[in-house]
């Protein structure tokens, strides 16, 4: 079975809650949460799953808690496989950002 992962860059559009539904929207519907867990510590996150996907919209954290040597408003969108099984890895970073350039409505690139 193929794992798909990916990183891909988006610039914001509004709140990361109106950049997570732009996203989901342009992504074919994907519903994104607010992440009340905090898996991803400092950074507020919107997550979703779907088709064996965990994506995850992560924002800038507050200046208080930003750790990182140059703020960075950007968002990070990470795409990470839910099955643990063994399997090839395909990076989908390319198709995400094909994808949502298609739709228009928000500026994104692949991170290396």
């Amino acid at each position: 079975m193929q794992k798909f992962f990916g990183y891909v860059g988006v610039e914001p559009v509004g709140s990361l809650s109106e950049t997570a539904a732009l996203v989901g929207e342009a992504l074919g519907g994907i519903a994104f949460v607010e992440d009340t867990q905090g898996r991803y510590d400092e950074f507020p996150a919107y997550v979703a799953e779907s088709f064996g996907v965990r994506y995850a919209l992560l924002g800038a954290p507050d200046a208080a808690d930003d750790v990182r040597d140059h703020h960075d408003p950007n968002i990070e969108l990470r795409m990470e496989p839910t099955s643990v099984e063994s399997g090839p890895r395909v990076d989908i970073s390319e198709k995400v950002v094909a994808t949502l350039k298609k739709d228009g409505r928000v500026n994104c690139w692949v991170l290396k």
